[in-house]
């Protein structure tokens, strides 16, 4: 918006396209206030100007807020199903968390690249050491380390050079890596919007 400010009249846009826009409502996993202001700082944008908003997490409460901040006028909502046929989905119950995740990494890095989910960043860094020791690569990434390091580590991932990330929610939001094969979730998300779109990183490839 900043760059729209101070160059409008250089600039021609015909269409504004909002991803992530759940980041856009106040009942989505991932807030943000000043997504809200979107609308307001490209104000003087022509009539003619299109306008669209993609999120793959848009509860119907989530749809009717970002339509109604977007102040889209006869919108065309196109909506498809949660299913995603490739993708098995599943909890355990266990004693020994610690010896169902090892096993399970263990099995699903032989099949490629993944990523485990933990709240906090030191269980990011002692799993990621852990799974080092054991000779499967793996990275912590957590808003704890410098912005260099989070690009390295987010770049090792995506090029298949490190098969493995433990993870805080503060990494994925736009990562779009096809042939990601698997998502744990080492605790639970806090809300079922934010478990569908981490899980909902592996098998972009449809496989």
């Amino acid at each position: 918006t900043e760059l729209w400010q101070t160059e409008q009249p250089n600039l021609s846009v015909s269409l504004v396209a909002v991803d992530e826009a759940h980041c856009i409502s106040e009942w989505g996993h991932d807030f943000r206030p000043s997504y809200r202001t979107i609308k307001q700082d490209f104000g003087e944008l022509p009539d003619q100007t299109r306008w669209m908003a993609c999120t793959a997490t848009a509860t119907p409460e989530v749809r009717n807020d970002l339509l109604k901040v977007l102040q889209f006028k006869n919108p065309e909502v196109v909506t498809s199903g949660f299913s995603r046929e490739n993708l098995h989905w599943w909890v355990t119950q266990t004693e020994n968390k610690s010896k169902v995740i090892q096993k399970s990494v263990k099995k699903a890095s032989a099949m490629g690249s993944g990523i485990i989910y933990s709240s906090t960043r030191r269980k990011c860094e002692n799993l990621a050491k852990q799974f080092t020791a054991q000779g499967i690569g793996c990275k912590a990434y957590h808003a704890g380390l410098a912005n260099k390091e989070r690009d390295e580590v987010q770049l090792a991932w995506l090029q298949g050079d490190t098969p493995v990330v433990a993870a805080t929610n503060a990494f994925g939001m736009g990562i779009d890596k096809p042939d990601c094969r698997f998502v744990i979730h080492e605790t639970i998300p806090f809300s079922l919007e934010a478990y569908y779109q981490e899980a909902g990183r592996a098998g972009r490839d449809g496989k």
